[in-house]
């Protein structure tokens, strides 16, 4: 499952990354891209929105409880 993940660093610029999320550690997201992986620190995700469609066709959330 991809997401569009929009993250804002510390100038304030906004970088946009789509990929599938692996798992949530130590207050970080490591998503898997198509040509890699990357960490992304939560506090500095200000969006994101699912971009595949599930097996059953209902939304799923980014940060699996």
């Amino acid at each position: 499952m991809r997401f569009a993940i929009d993250t804002v660093d510390d100038s304030g610029n906004d970088r946009l990354y789509i990929g599938t999320p692996v798992r949530v550690s130590d207050d970080k997201l490591h998503l898997k891209l198509r040509d890699g992986e990357v960490n992304l620190e939560i506090r500095k995700i200000i969006d994101w929105f699912q971009i595949d469609h599930s097996d059953s066709g209902e939304r799923v959330e980014l940060f699996q409880r």
